[in-house]
């Protein structure tokens, strides 16, 4: 075999350092280029991240008060006391009489057990035209009332005058105290 002479060394020499450089640069710095976007957005991404984190940790003591304040009104809203029946009398006529509305009746059924609620259902009669009563069925939902609409019965008005009569059957439901127990039936 014959001996490279000088030249050729060098050339060889530098086509080795050549090819070394261009695997370094292929197989090492190319991937860690995209290695290195790839966990810049990361950082990016997880910063933003502690960015929230803090904002919901600053947040944290107002939204432990409003869930306090909304648990608190719920209980209002579903455990109002022992004066259920009479408040929602009160509540009909005073809207009724808001509204213009004649109430010629109002009947409160007996309370009924419903799991762990007790449900008050009333029946009441109305004389006014379509669009009052509409207005007192929108309005008996609406809040601060705790009354739902179960139905409605709408007829001539008594002795044949121009003015429809409804009546109309709601509800009222109330988380049953825990000293009644699950077992209570009303």
């Amino acid at each position: 075999m014959r001996r490279p002479s000088a030249r050729e060394q060098v050339l060889l020499a530098l086509a080795l350092i050549a090819a070394t450089v261009f695997a370094l640069a292929f197989f090492v710095f190319l991937p860690m280029g995209d290695e290195r976007r790839g966990l810049e957005g990361e950082a990016r991404e997880l910063t933003e991240r502690i960015k929230q984190a803090e904002k919901m940790y600053r947040e944290q003591a107002a939204i432990e008060g409003e869930i306090t304040r909304l648990r608190a009104e719920g209980r209002e809203l579903f455990m109002p006391g022992k004066e259920i029946v009479p408040s929602v009398m009160r509540d009909i006529s005073q809207l009724s009489s808001d509204l213009g509305l004649r109430l010629t009746s109002i009947r409160p059924d007996e309370p009924e057990s419903i799991q762990n609620s007790v449900r008050y259902p009333l029946t009441f009669r109305v004389e006014a035209d379509f669009a009052h009563i509409v207005r007192l069925l929108y309005e008996i939902e609406q809040p601060p009332h705790r009354l739902w609409v179960e139905g409605i019965e709408i007829g001539p008005g008594p002795r044949g005058q121009a003015e429809p009569s409804a009546l109309v059957h709601v509800a009222t439901y109330t988380v049953r105290p825990a000293s009644e127990g699950s077992d209570a039936k009303s």
